[in-house]
């Protein structure tokens, strides 16, 4: 268990309610509202562990496994949250929620935890201050709508990125404003701002517009860069995520990274002599999707129970229903004349040991859009079982191509990287190394979050203006909806609440890039740079860096992608709003719109 996250959470006791019936004060209500709310308090400790991983300066942290002796380094939430062994509910629904942002969007997860855990603090409050579940949701979701809005508006397009003009003040005295009519979208504006179609920006500066997306990981968003360049060679008008491939290499220096046409991949030292016989001669190619053993069956398969083979032949040959298979799947690749074997699954090793000798190169655990890549580009057939192997089936224009061997452990364990490549295929692999074993996993996740990043940018149309600067957006414009009057007056209170929730945030972010001392200084910082926009003065968000000694002309062209950011917002909110909502129907044993605070209730 991680040190950090050991001190940070919270050891909630178990307590036992006494089962009477009692009427309550609104106060007494709010009360207990505040100290037997257990999930939301266990979601704001845990959120706390993923601090020290927001900004560009993230501090990593070092999980060792009690039982087991392992230990693994994270630097970002998701990874944190995947490794660490809690019993709580609430940890086990935030790690969901994380993971399903991830696995779509593979960014934005410190700001989701960050959120999280000081928007439930604010819903703390709220009780603390007697204003009941319903209207602290919809004060809440109010809020972030009033957020989202302002900065749907202040949102900046790719190609005003890539002029690369100075967008030093980023709150203009009119906001409502329209943009300069040469500039022409295509993006499909819908309520999440997205577009099912990527945006072609013909005359942008990609190498601009990636560098103010990548947050401090230079060296991956150069290997991203790289990676565009050979796609959009091939006439691709923007990243190819599904066309995207990593290959983590231990051993040598993170100098050794590349990225390289076509799909590379490490085979076992038995395997090299098969590379030796095949690379430069046009190959002929076979896909299988699932796993290449005698006993799989494709999802849905469904085996009769209870039945019993009987014949009136036995067997005397002594051979297993397996190696007949292996037997059979061997000589029909030979019959097609197979030389390369891609399996999405696993594959059998004595299927992979028999083929050595036949020089039939077998990879298995290969990515499903790869197969199809493949078979787009050399027209093999995906076939589930070797069974189903036909004339047709087979794909041809493979290359396989040595590109150099390493070896790790000593010597011990000895490997060759290799590249296979179909003609007019635009399958690209960045060969990521690292002669730290422990730090391999989190330079392959920088390159992902790049990835995904400047491909989200393309699909998106439009970036976000980022060191802080849509944060202090926010602060701005819940200021002025709290100022031009409300119906109701805890809603007031809940959006001051949440304003404060994204000071917060914007001080931690200031506090882990070094530029302030302590969060009370960071505060001082922006509450300064508000009350000047109270004068009439737009915001600047350099003046919140300009005490660091580095240059502060940087921080202009620092954006976030929208997508990645409003999703994360929501998803926060949501799984608060949800927590805060099955707390009181578990406290109270009463649902959403029930008057749980001037009726008698039962605990």
């Amino acid at each position: 268990m991680c040190e950090d996250a050991s001190e940070s959470l919270i050891q909630t006791e178990k307590r036992h309610v006494d089962f009477a019936d009692f009427t309550m004060s609104r106060a007494s209500v709010a009360s207990i509202g505040q100290r037997r709310h257990i999930a939301l308090q266990q979601l704001e400790a845990i959120a706390t562990t993923s601090h020290s991983f927001l900004g560009p300066n993230k501090r990593q942290k070092f999980i060792q496994d009690e039982d087991g002796g392992s230990a693994v380094l994270v630097s970002s939430s998701a990874h944190l949250l995947e490794n660490i062994e809690t019993d709580s509910s609430v940890a086990q629904l935030l790690n969901e929620t994380v993971q399903a942002h991830q696995k779509i969007l593979r960014s934005g997860s410190n700001t989701l935890v960050f959120l999280t855990g000081i928007w439930s603090r604010v819903a703390l409050d709220c009780l603390n201050r007697g204003i009941s579940v319903l209207d602290i949701k919809n004060a809440m979701t109010n809020g972030l709508e009033v957020c989202l809005e302002a900065c749907r508006r202040s949102a900046v397009c790719l190609e005003e990125v890539s002029s690369k003009k100075d967008f030093e003040v980023f709150e203009r005295k009119k906001t409502e404003e329209k943009l300069p009519q040469n500039i022409r979208l295509t993006l499909r504006h819908s309520r999440h701002f997205t577009s099912n179609d990527l945006q072609t920006v013909k005359s942008a500066d990609v190498s601009h517009i990636a560098h103010g997306i990548s947050h401090g990981c230079q060296d991956s968003m150069n290997l991203v860069l790289e990676a565009y360049k050979l796609q959009s060679g091939n006439n691709t008008s923007a990243l190819d995520i599904q066309k995207l491939v990593t290959c983590p290499v231990s051993g040598p220096s993170e100098k050794h990274s590349r990225v390289l046409h076509g799909y590379v991949v490490l085979v076992s030292a038995d395997q090299s002599s098969v590379v030796q016989h095949l690379q430069e001669q046009t190959l002929r190619i076979v896909l299988v999707t699932g796993d290449l053993s005698e006993d799989y069956r494709h999802v849905g398969f469904n085996r009769p129970a209870h039945i019993t083979h009987i014949t009136d032949r036995p067997d005397v040959t002594c051979v297993s229903r397996e190696e007949r298979w292996i037997e059979s799947a061997s000589k029909m690749l030979r019959k097609l004349s197979v030389d390369v074997l891609l399996v999405s699954g696993v594959v059998s090793v004595k299927l992979k040991d028999r083929c050595i000798p036949y020089n039939v190169l077998v990879v298995e655990g290969v990515r499903s859009d790869i197969l199809k890549d493949f078979s787009t580009s050399t027209g093999a057939v995906l076939v589930s079982y070797i069974t189903q192997l036909a004339e047709r089936c087979v794909g041809q224009g493979v290359k396989i191509r040595r590109w150099r061997e390493f070896s790790s452990d000593g010597g011990k364990n000895e490997s060759t990287a290799i590249s296979i490549t179909a003609a007019g295929a635009s399958l690209v692999t960045a060969v990521i190394t690292c002669s730290i074993g422990a730090e391999l996993q989190s330079l392959e996740g920088r390159f992902w979050r790049c990835a995904h990043r400047l491909h989200q940018a393309f699909k998106d149309g439009k970036l976000l203006r980022g060191a802080a600067a849509t944060e202090l957006l926010c602060i701005r414009q819940i200021y002025k909806s709290t100022r031009t009057g409300m119906e109701k007056p805890h809603e007031k209170v809940v959006m001051r609440l949440m304003a404060d929730g994204w000071m917060d945030y914007i001080s931690t972010l200031m506090l882990n890039c070094g530029t302030v001392s302590c969060k009370a200084e960071a505060r001082t910082s922006v509450t300064r740079l508000l009350r000047l926009c109270e004068d009439g003065e737009p915001l600047c968000v350099k003046a919140l860096w300009a005490p660091m000694e580095a240059d502060t002309d940087s921080v202009t062209s620092v954006y976030d992608n929208v997508t990645v950011k409003f999703e994360a917002w929501r998803r926060a909110l949501d799984l608060v709003l949800l927590v805060l909502q099955s707390d009181t129907e578990i406290i109270t044993g009463a649902r959403e719109g029930e008057n749980v605070y001037n009726e008698l209730m039962f605990l």
